[in-house]
């Protein structure tokens, strides 16, 4: 308890010295702890518009359909889903079925026909998982998984030419080999973030592309969105290990690019980390270097009145260890402030770009701050550890000192 009394005493010795460098150590905290939590902001919002909009947390599929999208590769509706709804950690399901169709528009001479999926939902479960039907732009959204709607990428109704109301005629070919044809009726167009996407998705009800397809009784996947986006991963093993014969497949792999992107998130915060902070952790070792040096005659007072040099080292570690841990302490708290009040006011930057699309998803126009605990106390914990390791290497020097030469020196 001396030595930890002696090394705080000592740091308020020359208090405008101790406080700039605390003030520049607290700054950077506060400012990395922000940082982190902006930046994994930006990541989760790409998350979630990939996930939440359109493509859902995890996917259960037959066997290869995610590699081979065959036509074939079906599951029964009303199979696994049942089982799944009961399990506490998800928020809703919904059965989905893809096929590709051309679409047709106009009176004959002058109709436009363009190639499209054929995404067929039931808008009630689809709600559940996504939020499509709060992205249309025109219109509404399709009124039943039986009803006879098309709901339009924002592309392809412009590529189309399409209008809400008009009438669509879709040709394609069934399940069976037989030729599929349907007709339609525009009843929105809808915007999913992603352009390319929206230039040939067309949303339809469910039972009316089973019936077009010929696929009566079957799904090609089950959409799941979780209470816990962040716990896909280990969710799907879970029920991979009971649901042998299908596919449970995350959205790490389903997606990835921003599987990819994740991976490398986190290094790249690091190595941001670590670059911030070596500049200030140059001021905190010219301050203890100066510390040091102007103590010398005290040092070698106290050495050779009998107090054992490895105290007086242990001192100016201590010195260091309460002059980072104090103001990483404060400054991660502010951080935390800041990021707390961008995460419940997001910054809208709508005026300054539009979203940037990558694989799936899109940059949103915006800052908003994700709080992770790890974001809080890496940043404190990081600059409380190199605060010591600065003041470690005058302590090592101090312990080699003879108090006869240092006395005879000054």
């Amino acid at each position: 308890m001396l030595i930890f009394k002696l090394g705080y005493r000592n740091l308020w010795r020359n208090r405008r010295r101790t406080m700039l460098t605390m003030s520049a150590i607290g700054v950077s905290t506060a400012l990395v702890v922000l940082m982190f939590g902006i930046y994994d902001g930006m990541l989760w919002d790409m998350i979630e518009t990939a996930t939440d909009l359109y493509h859902g947390h995890v996917k259960i599929t037959a066997r290869g359909y995610l590699d081979e999208r065959k036509m074939n590769l079906t599951m029964e509706e009303y199979g696994y889903s049942e089982q799944i709804r009961n399990d506490p950690g998800i928020k809703g399901i919904a059965g989905r079925i893809r096929g590709f169709a051309l679409l047709s528009t106009g009176e004959e001479g002058s109709n436009q026909t363009q190639p499209a999926e054929l995404f067929g939902i039931d808008p009630v479960e689809e709600r559940t998982v996504t939020r499509l039907d709060s992205h249309v732009l025109e219109g509404s959204f399709i009124s039943g998984p039986e009803s006879k709607d098309i709901l339009l990428g924002k592309g392809l109704a412009k590529r189309l030419e399409a209008n809400v109301g008009d009438e669509i005629v879709a040709m394609g070919q069934g399940s069976d080999g037989s030729i599929a044809a349907d007709i339609f009726y525009v009843s929105g167009i809808v915007e999913t973030a992603d352009p390319f996407r929206d230039t040939s998705l067309a949303i339809v009800g469910r039972k009316t592309l089973q019936n077009m397809l010929v696929l009566e009784g079957g799904i090609h996947e089950w959409a799941i969105s979780l209470k816990k986006p962040i716990k896909a991963q280990e969710w799907a093993q879970a029920w991979q290990s009971q649901l042998s014969d299908v596919d449970v497949t995350p959205w790490n792999q389903f997606l990835p690019q921003m599987g990819q992107l994740v991976d490398i998130w986190d290094i790249f915060e690091y190595i941001f980390a670590l670059i911030f902070y070596f500049a200030v952790i140059l001021v905190a070792a010219n301050t203890m270097y100066m510390a040091f040096f102007e103590r010398m005659r005290e040092f070698g007072i106290m050495g050779a009145v009998g107090m054992k040099l490895r105290k007086l080292s242990l001192m100016i570690v201590l010195e260091g260890l309460l002059m980072s841990g104090l103001a990483g302490i404060i400054g991660g708290a502010a951080g935390v402030l800041f990021s707390l009040y961008i995460y419940a006011h997001p910054v809208d930057l709508s005026a300054f770009f539009e979203p940037i699309t990558y694989g799936d998803t899109a940059f949103q126009p915006r800052l908003r701050c994700y709080i992770e605990i790890s974001n809080m106390v890496f940043p404190v914990v990081m600059i409380t550890v190199l605060g010591v390791l600065v003041a470690i290497f005058p302590a090592m020097k101090l312990r080699r000192l003879r108090p006869v030469e240092v006395l005879r020196e000054v």
